[in-house]
């Protein structure tokens, strides 16, 4: 396709990453960006940025930066609700030709703006992995999202296998790129690190486990005591104390971290190795650190993974070696090290092997499919049944690879009305009470034929559930979170059973409401002392028991700003985080590894919903209480103890 020649001319890429930080999507992104502008088509970047003097033309930042954990990395991104409302405004003044999202359904920013875009949408699956548990506990709401999308690609097959098993269709691949006239035999080395002698070469965030850094640290011994004068690079950001510690602890020499680097240095430390090495343990869709190395025309020792062995071909541009195994890894350094035939023989296979991923042939690749999905016929529209009151239009129905009609969700209006106080009394009672009027009947029904006849009592069942929150507190001291995040699930069963059996046998008494309520108590403090006990073994935790205490003051803030309303006759069933959702939460938090990211949920939203408390005892006392509070005056939860005792 000639450069021009293309109907597309208006072109969105939207990232989920902060821009502010290098990484392999932004670098994606970035690059890809640059070539769609030599094709004279117009590029804007939808991402978030944790600085606004990042030099990037066209950039839209959208949304402030939240570390998430995640697939073993920290992902630097927006949740942000605030995104959809600017998405929404965007869409609504400019006109694109193609949406390109990358990691389509990762929230926020992505799903906000394929939910709301009336443009075709490509989307990019990056990550790869064995499993995703937000992906398997979300299928049915993503795959809304995802039929939204004309084209599917991937940047390798592995990634197309991880994001098929979720997203059935199919999935084109396209690989990352890499710049060949950036990365090549032509730069020069680095003068300082010209000194004939053996060097190794690591690139990446070696802080993270993933990374294989440890791995190639213990291989590094055996490599420094059989060629005593070896060295090794270290180019990336992060923190080198504990890794040199590690390195002096093992009598290691000559380990030097040089930090992150500047795109202009980064190919010379490539030209000045003899060998580069990257020992990732897994989770890693496409070695783009790899086509740089191979580009620059230095041999690789690398992970025998999926996503590496695509790229690599053992014994042609570099080595393959176990995951894992410091051993094997070692020999292969030390194999290449002290062979320099073949050494020249990889290195010389490498630029021809990186040219097949040049930008330029990628860049076409993806251009090609941008007139595939603008030309994907739409089927007729059909409308998804919302709140009368809530200004949506349907989304346009695409066909999946299988054929089928599928529906998406509605798409919010780029001119977006607030919601009023009518609409929201009839979202509420429509999406929430029944549900939970449903689910509290249900338990009652069940409770009342299992346990109505035995001799259990309901406060019998509430012991029972403050001793499971005792092993609660051991299991997550030990550092077992997973197994702590489950037993708190079970927990909560508890809050359902008493509340459920006391209605079902109508023992309701006025010692079992106040018993229920205190024992909640204290079983939410002894899952908060649990998580303190684990941060005192935890070195540079100081942000964590922070967060652990403010989330304990705002959790008890929530239970008394209730209970004293309540004890002054006055209506005080509001509130966006009460008991039964903190402990949810908490409990998803421990079981996926997202504990920071919860607790600093929690620390903030108690908080806020002690906050809103206040604020609304305050209208009622001043005879000033809004129409709002209809709304949320009258909402439970299922998980209720059976007087509605504060939460």
């Amino acid at each position: 396709m000639r450069p021009g020649g293309s109907m597309i001319k208006q072109v969105a890429l939207v990232s989920p990453y902060d821009f502010a930080q290098n990484g392999g999507v932004t670098e994606h992104v970035r690059h890809l960006t640059h070539q769609l502008r030599q094709r004279n088509i117009d590029v804007t970047i939808l991402a978030p940025s944790s600085r606004s003097d990042v030099a990037e033309p066209g950039l839209v930042s959208l949304g402030t930066i939240t570390p998430i954990p995640i697939n073993g990395s920290i992902a630097r991104t927006t949740i942000s609700p605030a995104v959809v409302e600017n998405v929404c405004t965007l869409l609504a003044q400019q006109q694109f030709d193609i949406i390109h999202l990358h990691e389509p359904l990762a929230p926020m920013l992505p799903l906000s703006v394929l939910n709301a875009s009336p443009s075709p949408n490509v989307g990019t699956f990056h990550a790869s992995g064995e499993r995703s548990f937000g992906y398997a506990a979300s299928r049915k709401l993503l795959n809304w999202f995802a039929q939204r999308l004309a084209v599917r690609v991937a940047v390798s097959p592995a990634a197309g296998r991880f994001a098929q098993q979720y997203f059935a269709g199919d999935y084109t691949i396209i690989p990352n790129g890499v710049d060949t006239e950036r990365f090549g035999t032509h730069v020069a080395p680095l003068p300082a690190w010209q000194a004939g002698r053996p060097t190794i070469l690591f690139v990446g965030r070696f802080e993270e486990p993933r990374k294989g850094f440890g791995v190639l640290l213990a291989a590094f011994t055996e490599v420094q005591r059989c060629l005593p004068q070896a060295r090794l690079l270290v180019v990336g950001r992060g923190d080198p104390q504990p890794f040199q510690a590690q390195a002096a602890a093992q009598g290691l020499r000559d380990v030097h971290f040089v930090g992150a680097v500047s795109d202009e240095l980064l190919p010379r430390y490539y030209r000045s190795a003899d060998v580069f090495c990257a020992p990732s343990t897994g989770q890693e869709s496409f070695g783009i650190i790899l086509t740089e190395a191979m580009s620059s025309g230095c041999p690789v020792v690398a992970s025998d993974i999926e996503g590496y062995a695509q790229v690599v071909t053992h014994r042609q541009e570099g080595l393959l070696v176990p995951p894992c195994h410091p051993e094997a890894l070692a020999g292969a350094l030390l194999h290449l090290l002290c062979n320099p035939s073949l050494r020249r023989q990889l290195a010389a296979a490498g630029p021809a092997t990186a040219s097949e991923y040049a930008w330029s042939g990628v860049s076409e690749r993806v251009v090609e499919v941008y007139e595939r999905a603008h030309a994907v016929s739409r089927p007729a529209q059909r409308m998804v049944f919302v709140p009368p009151a809530l200004p949506v239009s349907p989304g346009p129905l695409v066909m999946t690879n299988q054929g089928a009609m599928a529906l998406p969700l509605p798409i919010a209006q780029p001119a977006a009305l607030p919601v009023t106080h009518e609409s929201k009394q009839g979202v509420y009672p429509m999406l929430t009470e029944p549900f939970e009027a449903r689910v509290r009947a249900l338990t009652q029904r069940v409770v009342g034929r299992l346990l109505g006849r035995s001799r259990i009592t309901p406060n019998m069942l509430t012991i029972l559930g403050l001793l499971l929150t005792l092993a609660v507190t051991l299991t997550l001291a030990a550092g077992h979170l997973v197994w702590g995040g489950i037993l708190v699930l079970l927990t909560s069963a508890f809050d359902m059973l008493d509340g459920a059996l006391a209605r079902a046998t109508e023992r309701n008494s006025k010692f079992g409401a106040f018993f229920d309520s205190t024992i909640d108590r204290y079983s939410e403090a002894l899952i908060f002392l649990g998580l303190l006990l684990h941060y005192q073994g935890v070195q540079g935790s100081q942000l964590q028991v922070g967060l652990v205490y403010l989330a304990i003051i705002g959790s008890l803030m929530v239970s008394y700003t209730r209970a004293r309303a309540e004890a002054l006759g006055l209506d005080c069933k509001v509130g966006i985080l009460a008991r039964p959702e903190r402990i949810i939460l908490l409990s998803i938090g421990l079981i996926i590894g997202w504990l920071d990211f919860t607790l600093a949920i929690l620390a903030l939203f108690t908080n806020l919903t002690a906050g809103q408390r206040m604020y609304h005892v305050w209208t009622q006392t001043e005879g000033k209480q809004q129409q709002s509070s209809v709304a949320t005056s009258a909402r439970r939860s299922w998980f209720a103890s059976r007087d509605q005792s504060p939460s």
